[in-house]
């Protein structure tokens, strides 16, 4: 991304959250045998969606009076806004990217932090649904948390406001208009793609999971279907970047970094400088063997999370063996002998009256990067330059950031990150969490 005085310059973060970013609002509270829930979810009764969807002028009545002054309000309209897509499955790990974006668009007016995670504790039942179920929570709030995304995205395009637009990518297509209107809109558009393998993306969820468990006795779990959906429909989006030469830049990052190990731009002319191969450099760092760092940071985890899973029901066994099945080909062979067996059998599950142990947290070892495999002589000004912050801010000075105070004379589009030294924390805007009170904690969908 370069900087908006020498062109509509396109950084992209968010707030970071410790293993990606920061920690979601929604999670799950142990089941009543005193367990956690199943990860897979139960089933969902259609006709109760349709009884917790809200009306369109109860929808859009929230949008005006709680969504804009709380998320988008306040920031400055660009004359050449930049909008940066941010795609991963999720657990992929973006926090070290969205930390380098924001910083930078913070500094520049402010952005708009796109994500209908963000909009759903606006519903009227969200505590309700999440203190029963973060299973029946997302699905009966998914159509106005979509909803409310829309408008955001509407708003974003009518006031001209940079933005940091969260992708899982499970609907290619989808993806590819919202792209085109942002283009359409005069927005320079970058798409950051995660090249993140399955297994370290899985075992991210799980962790992360486990973390909410031990740190509030609750927590929200991805359901592994969506998950998967958003690794395969990640590449499919690249193919269409690549084919529509749909943003001004694409990247590549791997989980931790904030270098591109890929980056291709358009030129004057609309062209791509390089060989539009987006979706080969995804390809080839989700299959690529893992260095030693990486390998051993996966196992050190993996066997923490066996551990834990013994207490927590039997579910989980097969969840990790997955997992471990996923990861053996990339290991190196020392980590691969350190990992053994996969998951043993659980514990039995404890009674009604018994309330589960709160789990360790299990934090990733960070990885150590490797040089870039896929320098390009004709690769642009990456979001990567400097190091990241040593600490993520408290959510109520994110917010702050990302509202910035309006500056004076015309504003300008973002400048290269670490071009100017340390970068300020990231800008995210907090939600609520239901009617009233901030959502200390949001990581993840």
């Amino acid at each position: 991304m370069t900087d908006p005085s020498e062109r509509a310059p396109g950084p992209s973060e968010r707030a970071p959250g410790p293993s990606e970013r920061a920690p979601g609002p929604s999670e799950r509270v142990p089941g009543p045998s005193g367990r956690a829930p199943n990860p897979s979810g139960g089933a969902i009764d259609p006709a109760e969606v349709e009884r917790h969807r809200l009306s369109d002028a109860e929808n859009q009545r929230i949008f005006r009076e709680r969504i804009v002054p709380d998320l988008l309000a306040g920031r400055v309209g660009q004359e050449t806004p930049t909008v940066v897509f941010l795609v991963g499955q999720p657990g992929a790990g973006k926090s070290r990217v969205t930390e380098m974006v924001a910083g930078v668009l913070d500094r520049h007016g402010g952005f708009a932090d796109v994500d209908s995670d963000l909009y759903k504790p606006y519903h009227p039942e969200y505590a309700r649904l999440m203190a029963q179920d973060d299973t029946l929570m997302a699905a009966y709030t998914r159509a106005d948390g979509r909803a409310w995304m829309a408008q955001a995205e509407a708003y974003v395009r009518e006031h001209g406001l940079h933005a940091i637009i969260q992708e899982t990518s499970q609907n290619a297509r989808a993806v590819e208009e919202k792209m085109r209107a942002y283009r359409d809109s005069g927005a320079r558009v970058e798409a950051l793609f995660m090249g993140v393998p399955q297994a370290m993306s899985n075992q991210g969820i799980v962790n992360r999971y486990f973390e909410q468990l031990a740190d509030r006795g609750q927590g929200r779990l991805t359901v592994q279907s969506n998950a998967d959906e958003s690794y395969a429909g990640i590449l499919e989006l690249a193919d269409r970047v690549d084919r529509g030469a749909l943003a001004d830049l694409a990247s590549v990052y791997r989980r931790g970094e904030s270098k591109p190990r890929y980056s291709n731009s358009l030129d004057d002319t609309g062209n791509w400088t390089g060989p539009p191969d987006l979706r080969q450099a995804l390809a080839t760092e989700r299959g690529r063997p893992w260095t030693t760092a990486e390998s051993d940071s996966f196992v050190t985890t993996q066997l923490r999370l066996r551990e834990t899973a013994r207490t927590l029901g039997p579910e989980w066994p097969d969840r990790l063996t997955r997992i471990e099945d996923q990861a053996r080909p990339l290991l190196t062979p020392a980590a691969a002998v350190q990992l053994g067996p996969t998951a043993p059998s659980p514990t039995p599950p404890t009674t009604p009256s018994t309330s589960p142990q709160a789990p360790p947290t299990t934090p990733s070892a960070p990885t150590t990067p490797s040089a870039p495999t896929n320098p390009s002589a004709t690769q642009p000004p990456s979001p990567s330059a400097s190091p990241p912050p040593s600490a993520s801010p408290s959510p109520s000075a994110a917010a702050a950031r990302s509202r910035s105070t309006p500056h004076t004379g015309r504003p300008t589009t973002p400048q290269t990150p670490g071009a100017e030294g340390p970068r300020p924390g990231p800008g995210r805007a907090t939600p609520p969490q239901g009617p009233s009170g901030p959502e200390p904690n949001r990581r993840g969908r």
